[in-house]
């Protein structure tokens, strides 16, 4: 199963199931996949046809180990691989390599894209940072990574910190903003996609001449006017004209500090 041995997956989360369904089709089969949920295992079992165990003994007979579990678990499952021998991972885009330094070849593969069960990506565009704590598992990890996607980055743990801090504001409170503007749209019996465009739009636009090129609205005019009937029309809604708020007075400090009110 190529030269990288047998690779095992801790984990039933997204991440988890994301790397088992882009190892497949890659020609690559799991070793095995540790669960501990029994539901949780089966699930795995059905959709994925993968070998799913819920002992640590089979994970310590793998080569290299991706542990894909939520971030206050990383210590806690690293406590029972103290004697693992081969190259363990994890998957968080905040948490230390470090976590794991009681196994002795470790590091970071951190997939900076959002994933759920539902839903297949193209993993090939999805950039993947690496981190090993020796300079020939971190040759490993990138011709492993390459397999797996064209976009493979070396990061430390302070630049993966902050590409995570981003990612948040780019995709966490993107979706947000959707959420507030389909429960806008919905109440006055109009749909989400209607929107679509313009947000394809705005966001190819900011990354092919910058974000603030790119910027336009009313608070970026010093349109006030516009301002207070937005603010207006949004006095029903007391959370979302707060953020309105907090948005416009940040693009207006910034771009027309200088004006008269």
């Amino acid at each position: 199963m190529m030269h990288f041995g047998k690779i095992a997956i801790i984990g039933a989360g997204n991440v988890s199931y994301t790397l088992c369904n882009v190892l497949k089709n890659k020609g690559i089969s799991s070793f095995c996949v540790f669960v501990r949920n029994e539901i949780e295992a089966e699930k795995m079992r059905q959709k994925l046809s993968v070998n799913v165990v819920s002992d640590y003994e089979n994970i310590l007979k793998s080569d290299f180990l991706i542990i894909a579990v939520n971030d206050d678990s990383i210590s806690e499952v690293a406590s029972h691989l103290v004697d693992y021998k081969g190259l363990a991972v994890h998957t968080s885009g905040t948490k230390s390599s470090e976590l794991l330094n009681r196994i002795d070849r470790h590091g970071v593969v951190y997939p900076l894209q959002t994933m759920s069960k539902e839903r297949e990506i193209s993993f090939n565009e999805v950039p993947l940072l690496i981190h090993a704590n020796s300079k020939d598992d971190l040759a490993k990890l990138r011709e492993f990574a390459e397999i797996l996607s064209s976009l493979v980055f070396e990061c430390d743990d302070e630049q993966r910190k902050t590409l995570h801090l981003a990612a948040v504001f780019v995709s966490n409170f993107t979706n947000v903003m959707l959420d507030i503007a389909d429960k806008l749209l919905k109440n006055n019996n109009l749909p989400l996609s209607i929107m679509q465009p313009l947000g394809k739009e705005m966001i190819d636009k900011s990354f092919e001449i910058s974000p603030e090129k790119a910027l336009t609205g009313p608070a970026r005019r010093g349109d006030r006017a516009t301002i207070e009937a937005h603010e207006e029309m949004l006095a029903k809604y007391p959370k979302e004209q707060e953020i309105y708020k907090i948005l416009t007075n940040y693009i207006l400090e910034k771009y027309h500090k200088n004006e008269k009110l």
